[in-house]
């Protein structure tokens, strides 16, 4: 049973401790420090050390004990099948564990445990995996604690001195793999600082021309929108004058619409006037045929009354005269009425072919009219179309204005770009 010996044997676990030989001959204020911190005094370390013959004989089965435990976790047996073996590591770790028990802590402790960490870190071994795992040493080495020694006393005191060489190791190797890990993390910020640097470098002179580039194609621009905006100015100002060209056209077209309209009303109404002069020829006409009836009839009365005369002998000589001057005058009416009524034939002749030249002119001028209403109705569009594209001319000279202040910021934007580009550069 534990913890049934003699005093003597309890005052020989003490007393003895006292008798080992134990050395601290490391320097770095660092470490000194966190051995004041645990309290990890000589008196510890001799106690760990009249310890180490018991630990000895365990040690194996402690170490195959620690792997295979260790080798139950899936990403820790990845580590020890990539990196190496549950047998080989059994022994370092033997080895490991029982300097632990020697009472000497020295650089060559130190760099031991370094090396450690260090190792941690490159096989990727987590500080979580390491403290848990190490939880199960610390248990294995309290086991052989409570077989070997039988006083409570001196039980409590070993236990706690494992308690602070283990948190000791711990502290060094983990300290070890933080510094590691922090130094690595530097390289690869410095790496990844200075591929950025290159980077940012090669980016900014490319950035850098294309800033030359875009500034000298944004003054292309400005002078082109410049050309564009004058072009568009002549433009508007030819199409006005188009414009008034066009309304002047379309008044005076207008006009002379109503003068052919009131010329066409003249025609008509002179057509009317010959059709009525044409009535008044045919009437005419009509009356000097009866007056060449009357005459020839006015002829034979005369020539009857000068028969009758001639058998009146001497009294019939007067009413012969009379009837001579009343025959002449029958024929000179009868020749004048001839000439009468030829002259009504050619004046309806003449009046016709009027007639029909006042209808032909008429046909013209109507047609004439509707060609200019059509060609009033094209200027109509015509000045539609002139102040559609004025306002489309306004509307791009409003657009032009607000390229020409892009195109302005553009090129601000692109100095800015430029001049931080450097600085950028610059503090890299």
């Amino acid at each position: 049973m534990f913890f049934k010996k003699s005093e003597e044997a309890v005052y020989d676990w003490l007393e003895k401790a006292k008798s080992e030989k134990v050395s601290v001959t490391v320097k770095d204020s660092k470490v000194l420090e966190k051995l004041r911190m645990l309290d990890l005094t000589d008196g510890d370390l001799q106690l760990l050390k009249l310890l180490r013959p018991f630990v000895q004989k365990e040690i194996d089965i402690i170490s195959k004990d620690f792997y295979n435990s260790f080798y139950k976790i899936e990403p820790l047996r990845q580590i020890i099948d990539k990196h190496s073996s549950v047998e080989k590591l059994s022994r370092t770790l033997a080895a490991h564990v029982m300097e632990l028990f020697s009472g000497v802590i020295d650089e060559a402790f130190l760099e031991r445990r370094f090396r450690v960490g260090k190792m941690h870190y490159i096989i990727a071994l987590s500080p979580s995996y390491y403290m848990g795992t190490f939880q199960n040493l610390q248990n294995s080495l309290c086991r052989v604690v409570f077989q070997s020694v039988g006083d409570f006393s001196a039980t409590e005191r070993i236990i706690r001195a494992i308690h602070k060489i283990i948190s000791f190791e711990q502290q060094i190797v983990l300290e070890a793999y933080d510094l590691e890990y922090s130094q690595n993390l530097k390289r690869e910020y410095e790496g990844g600082r200075e591929d950025l640097r290159s980077a940012i470098v090669h980016v900014g002179d490319s950035l850098t021309a294309l800033a030359d580039q875009t500034r000298e194609t944004v003054s292309a621009l400005s002078e082109h929108f410049q050309s564009v905006r004058a072009s568009s100015a002549k433009s508007n100002r030819e199409t006005q004058t188009a414009k008034a060209q066009a309304s002047e056209g379309q008044t005076q077209l207008e006009r002379l619409f109503s003068q052919v309209t009131a010329a066409n009303q003249s025609i008509v109404e002179m057509g009317r006037m010959v059709g009525r002069l044409e009535e008044s020829s045919q009437e005419i006409g009509r009356v000097t045929i009866l007056v060449r009836e009357i005459s020839e009839q006015t002829n034979i009365l005369a020539l009857n009354s000068a028969i009758e005369a001639a058998r009146a002998g001497e009294y019939g000589k007067g009413f012969a005269v009379v009837s001579q001057e009343i025959r002449k005058l029958a024929e000179e009416t009868n020749n004048a009425m001839a000439q009468i009524s030829d002259l009504i034939d050619k004046s309806v002749n003449v009046t016709s072919h009027v007639v029909g030249s006042l209808n032909e002119t008429t046909g013209i001028i109507e047609k004439g009219m509707e060609e200019s209403k059509q060609t009033a109705d094209k200027f109509r569009d015509i000045i539609s179309s002139v102040d559609r594209n004025s306002r489309l001319s306004a509307e791009i000279d409003k657009n032009m204005d607000e390229l020409v202040g892009i195109t302005g910021k553009l090129g601000t934007g692109t100095e800015t770009l430029s001049v931080s580009l450097e600085q950028l550069k610059n503090s890299l």
